[in-house]
């Protein structure tokens, strides 16, 4: 897994990075999707424990909660020690609800995945819900403050955000069209006009998910997701690399310049690791998306 930057042989340091590679893992089916996510989580969060003592993950909500429902099982399966008493959960977005609300983001991963594994409730960091009657830009600005002290225990990096992205594109609370795109300071921003309810929200912003993160994955089942993933994937090209699930197919992509979607703008060039950039779908996914030489 994971992706690469072509870069420039100019010295000139301004010169954009023109071409933005990463891996498409592609399963039989949904339901295959999980094993193909989780083998791509167990082997970097087993890396960042052994280099730095800790494994820091943002996660997103909607369907990416069942997703993760699994990952306790692939650890055992594999005889292997998740170390979850390591792991700091921070969320990629949230919205402004309290956590017993059906559209919290934590709630459902609380109730999917994070309730089945041994991560300290210290360690999972969610919204402050005592200021949600303050702002949006006040739980936005707090929550800042929280993801800043969780990267510093990390290197000042994030080592892996797990995302998910809808069939307008959108990922994490960055829809198409919306001013957060443009986003250049905030680490964490709110957002009081979500084209999808509810409303108030508050979501990592590109500065963070593309500079200040060692690796993202994207996953994503059902034909919905064809058309985001025709768009998104200038060039798709079978990899020759064996793809660690049995029934898998890797690909090597190149992504669309300039983004056609938000999920398209993250390309994470973290400042102290080799760029990678994953996307796990399943085969309803690729519906009608050209592979070369297929």
């Amino acid at each position: 897994f994971g992706g690469s930057l072509e870069r420039s042989h100019r010295t000139d340091t301004k010169i954009p990075k023109m071409v933005f590679n990463g891996t498409l893992l592609v399963s039989p089916s949904k339901p295959d999707v999980p094993a193909h996510l989780n083998a791509t989580i167990v082997q970097l969060s087993q890396e960042a424990v052994k280099n730095r003592g800790i494994f820091t993950i943002a996660l997103s909500g909607g369907s990416l909660a069942s997703f993760l429902g699994t990952l306790k099982e692939s650890f055992a399966a594999k005889d292997i020690d998740p170390q979850f008493d390591a792991w700091h959960v921070i969320l990629a977005d949230e919205r402004c609800v309290k956590s017993d609300d059906p559209d919290s983001n934590l709630g459902s991963l609380q109730a999917k995945f994070l309730s089945q594994v041994d991560i300290p409730k210290s360690q999972i960091h969610g919204i402050n819900e005592a200021m949600l009657e303050e702002s949006t830009d006040a739980v936005a600005q707090h929550y800042e403050s929280v993801v800043k002290s969780v990267l510093d225990k990390s290197g000042g990096q994030l080592d892996l955000a797990v995302l998910g992205f809808g069939p307008d594109g959108h990922t994490c609370s960055l829809f198409p069209g919306h001013a957060l795109l443009e986003e250049t300071s905030k680490w964490v921003a709110p957002i009081d006009d979500s084209p999808k309810p509810p409303p108030k929200r508050i979501t990592l912003t590109y500065p963070v998910l593309n500079t200040l993160t060692r690796h993202v994955i994207f996953c994503g089942a059902g034909g919905s997701k064809a058309p985001i993933l025709k768009a998104v994937f200038e060039s798709i090209e079978k990899s020759d690399i064996s793809c660690a699930v049995e029934g898998g197919s890797i690909y090597s992509v190149s992504i669309t310049k300039p983004p056609p979607y938000p999920c398209a703008g993250v390309l994470p060039d973290s400042a102290d690791t080799a760029n990678t950039l994953t996307w796990v779908v399943d085969k309803d996914a690729m519906e009608g998306v050209v592979v070369a030489g297929e």
